[in-house]
């Protein structure tokens, strides 16, 4: 398998990881924590003021989804936004950043996720396994008019488990890509180390996220391994699954 300095970096992180903790990388943020949506956002507190609520949140109470907009935000050379989270219809939450609050369809910045670090800059760091299949971090920058993802080549996964089947590591990301000669057995408690951000077109057009997984087996042996998800939500290794609609 050829080796990349790229991965030497990656291989540093924590082997394992549990829910993104931003407010550890970002202790000079204010912590709100809006338990009904099940989010935590940070947020630099000399740049917020309490936000008017505005009438659609009723249609969101109606529906049976807690939503709240606690939050008017006033970034540097950014126009003035409102902070708008929900719970989603079923263990999907997300948040918004909305440049016209009685318009929620129209978002500068909207994404899936737990936690949210707002910085006075206009970045905004994003993590939680929600309508993900493991704790995805992500960063958004102000590009123009809205926020737009920073392109990352591989994602920190962080997600050990026990294989549910035999699975066949690969030199490279990709069902067809050549196989190590390694195939793990199911029962083998391997840790998923990164995920290939590359996105694949779906069956209806849309994209999807790659399947493509980089594991480490107890020998302490690397290997890509395709691991799609099922249609209940799962995929071959326990606890790498996909939390929301």
């Amino acid at each position: 398998m050829t080796f990349r300095p790229g991965l030497a970096l990656a291989l540093l992180l924590p082997l394992t990881a549990g829910a993104a903790d931003l407010s550890t990388a970002f202790p000079q943020l204010a912590k709100l924590e809006l338990k009904n949506e099940g989010v935590t956002v940070l947020y630099p507190r000399e740049h917020a003021t309490k936000a008017t609520p505005p009438a659609w949140l009723r249609e969101y109470e109606e529906a049976g989804v807690y939503a709240s907009t606690p939050l008017l935000l006033k970034l540097a050379g950014l126009p003035p936004l409102t902070l708008a989270c929900d719970s989603g219809p079923s263990a999907d939450p997300s948040c918004r950043l909305l440049r016209d609050a009685d318009k929620p369809e129209e978002a500068a910045f909207e994404a899936p996720g737990t936690q949210f670090a707002i910085l006075p800059d206009g970045r905004i760091y994003v993590g939680g396994h929600s309508d993900t299949f493991y704790d995805e971090r992500r960063v958004y920058q102000w590009k123009k008019d809205r926020f737009v993802e920073v392109a990352q080549p591989l994602r920190h996964v962080g997600v050990s488990g026990a294989l549910k089947q035999t699975v066949t590591l690969r030199s490279a990301p990709g069902a067809k890509a050549a196989e190590l000669g390694l195939t793990l057995a199911a029962g083998t408690r391997v840790t998923v180390l990164l995920n290939d951000a590359r996105k694949s077109g779906g069956s209806d057009g849309e994209e999807e996220s790659s399947a493509d997984y980089l594991l480490l087996t107890p020998e302490g042996i690397v290997g890509w391994a395709h691991l799609p998800g099922n249609p209940d939500g799962t995929t071959a290794v326990e606890g790498l699954y996909y939390r929301g609609d």
